[in-house]
């Protein structure tokens, strides 16, 4: 009797186990994950950053600069993707403070608003392409 309640007890955790989803720790498909910033494109100008990264998880987005000698720059804002459009909003500088980000800070990534919408050009598991009104700005997966 005593085996027989110990297969039942381990044959329901399996069930429950195998029927947990997975799927909402990446609920952003193939825009979750770590982006390097290679080229900001605009009407007059094309632009090669250096060591800019924005990260895509769940509903944050973290963008950060990677200084030579000095302590990465990061901010956390707000993430909205709808399968064609992307918008971020809301930044605050992480982890040392919990101030607002100015738009001074913003620039320093080449965002130039703190609530910025931009359409998706292209989207795969290499390369995002996406664009605002100004600027086109592509991102290689890292």
């Amino acid at each position: 009797m005593k085996r027989i309640f110990q297969f039942v007890i381990i044959a329901i955790t399996a069930v429950l186990c195998v029927s947990c989803e997975y799927d909402k720790v990446y609920v952003n498909g193939d825009l979750d994950g770590m982006w390097r910033l290679i080229r900001v494109e605009t009407n007059d100008d094309d632009i090669t950053p250096e060591s800019v990264y924005y990260s895509f998880q769940r509903h944050l987005v973290q963008i950060s600069k990677h200084h030579e000698i000095d302590i990465p720059t990061r901010f956390l804002g707000n993430l909205h993707y709808r399968g064609d459009t992307i918008s971020m909003s809301g930044f605050i500088n992480f982890p040392y403070e919990t101030q607002a980000a100015t738009l001074d800070d913003l620039k320093e990534f080449y965002l130039y608003s703190d609530s910025t919408m931009f359409l998706i050009n292209r989207l795969d598991d290499e390369m995002l392409i996406m664009r605002n009104c100004e600027r086109t700005y592509t991102l290689r997966r890292w």
